[in-house]
């Protein structure tokens, strides 16, 4: 079932057998342990990694006029930064700097110097961002899954397992399962949507992935 899942939802993924191996080795500890709660989550996962089930992370390959007003409260005060280091047609954008001092001091980073924007931007299969939420992640791993030796905060970003648990340790963090178990209708995919990413304008991107796959569920 979660193998036809992923066929549906991340067509472009060549190694599909390790990812579902992965998915089965841990979902039990961590609440997805039933068809409803699989699905909602690969909704979510897909609408934040893509097509193809591997790691990634966030793209801030913004262009100078664009920079103000994604971020508003740092490039949008200081239109020479978003210049300085915003893509125009002489200059790649330096995404590096643009993630250091977007996400500076802020959920659980330290200032632009620490480089901690950059290294805790968004990543993982619901694109998890700041070091603070990438801490509390690692609780949830530590405590559900001891035996992975995973450390996202220290070093395991870009990897299958991390992709895959983190995900999972976010669900488990946020209660998302008892969101899931409502059901079936586009209101709890929605609502699911709401925790993982508020202000999105994926809303029904997300409610179409899940309407792809909420046949082969069993209730």
């Amino acid at each position: 079932m979660i193998k036809e899942m992923i066929k549906i939802l991340f067509p472009d993924t060549k190694n599909i057998d390790e990812v579902v191996s992965i998915i089965e080795k841990y979902r039990m500890k961590f609440g997805l342990n039933t068809d409803l709660r699989i699905a909602h989550f690969l909704a979510q996962a897909r609408e934040e990694i893509g097509s193809n089930f591997k790691p990634i992370s966030e793209n801030l390959n913004y262009s100078s006029t664009s920079l103000p007003k994604i971020c508003v409260s740092t490039f949008g005060r200081n239109k020479e930064l978003a210049n300085k280091y915003g893509r125009t047609k002489y200059q790649k954008a330096n995404q590096e700097m643009i993630a250091n001092i977007a996400y500076a001091n802020r959920l659980g980073n330290g200032d632009i110097e620490s480089g901690d924007g950059w290294n805790y931007r968004g990543r993982f299969s619901l694109q998890i961002t700041g070091r603070s939420n990438y801490e509390q992640v690692q609780i949830r791993i530590n405590r559900y899954a001891p035996e992975c030796n995973v450390d996202v905060v220290n070093g395991d970003k870009d990897n299958l397992e991390a992709l895959i648990l983190a995900g999972f340790g976010y669900w488990i963090w946020h209660d998302l399962y008892r969101l899931a178990d409502k059901g079936l209708d586009d209101n709890v995919v929605d609502s699911i949507t709401s925790k993982i990413n508020y202000h999105t304008h994926s809303y029904q991107s997300r409610v179409q992935h899940f309407r792809k796959i909420k046949n082969l569920i069993n209730i």
